[in-house]
């Protein structure tokens, strides 16, 4: 069995700002997918619009797996969804530890009415046809021929592998009770059966696994970004309170100001009263009474 694995992802871009700020996180996030993947034997492409990013991982299933986790947890983007999974015989992007296509107005174009047929619904993209692109889009801008059909046609087996009932009924039948109740064709050797669906029910279990492991890590995703959402809306709040005792805090301060100018007012009022004319003993002030009275 090949331990060559290809992953096909479409998510929702977050990124926001100013196009010289965009373009840069694009060139740090194609910068460090570089590094990371050739550490860990991983090939792929990417590609990226204004409203969703796809990407295409083939390599190891240790690499691929790791590379994927580490992706989920990017909060430049959101809603992951995984549209292919499983073995393939090989890479399609060999030469590319993350090829970054489609800057073009026809690869933006195109992206665009793959998006378009789907509803603009992530989870209805089809792998295949998102592979195909990504694979097609790369030997154009790279000036390459045109490939063979054989990448899409191995990815077309998986997605049929990820069929979900098959894949339950499939992994039912690896149970030892399951087996020990099946019927046994009379025209047959029990064993016979079990042993030509071995390597097949073997590979959808561990596919079942892999996408168990891949909804739980979204599922977990999902709780950081409520969690981050619940803080913002709780810092906006606080802010919000923050501004009204600040306004309060003025409103009283123009009031204390006030009153201090007054009390000023009050004292220079006082003082000027004290310097001025003073009263005689008997009451009468100088220069008034019978002694000034001309005889």
């Amino acid at each position: 069995m090949t331990d060559l694995y290809r992953l096909v992802y479409a998510s929702k871009n977050l990124l926001r700002g100013p196009e010289a700020e965009v373009t840069a996180e694009v060139r740090q996030i194609l910068d460090a997918s570089r590094r990371n993947n050739e550490a860990v034997g991983v090939t792929g492409a990417l590609m990226f619009n204004g409203g969703a990013f796809a990407q295409v991982l083939e390599g190891p299933r240790a690499g691929v797996e790791a590379t994927f986790e580490r992706i989920q947890r990017d909060l430049r983007h959101s809603d992951v969804t995984v549209l292919q999974c499983g073995p393939t015989e090989s890479r399609g992007f060999a030469n590319w530890s993350m090829a970054f296509v489609g800057q073009s107005a026809g690869g933006q174009a195109r992206f665009s009415g793959l998006a378009a047929e789907s509803g603009f619904d992530l989870s209805r993209l089809d792998g295949d046809r998102v592979f195909s692109m990504l694979h097609g889009l790369v030997m154009e801008e790279e000036g390459l021929p045109a490939p063979a059909a054989a990448p899409p046609a191995a990815a077309s087996r998986t997605v049929a592998a990820l069929d979900v009932v098959q894949v339950r009924a499939e992994i039912a039948q690896l149970r030892p009770e399951a087996v020990a109740q099946a019927p046994v064709p009379a025209s047959a050797p029990a064993a016979a059966p079990i042993r030509a669906a071995a390597p097949r029910d073997g590979t959808e279990a561990a596919l079942h696994v892999l996408k168990a492991a891949l909804a739980s890590e979204r599922a977990r995703t999902t709780e950081l970004r409520a969690e981050i959402d619940a803080l913002r809306i709780a810092l906006a709040s606080a802010e919000e309170r923050i501004g009204a005792v600040r306004g309060e805090r003025d409103l009283w301060a123009g009031r204390a100001r006030l009153l201090a100018d007054a009390i000023a007012r009050e004292a220079d009022d006082v003082r000027a009263a004290a310097h001025g004319p003073v009263a005689t003993r008997d009451g009468a002030r100088p220069g008034t009474g019978s002694d000034n009275i001309a005889a």
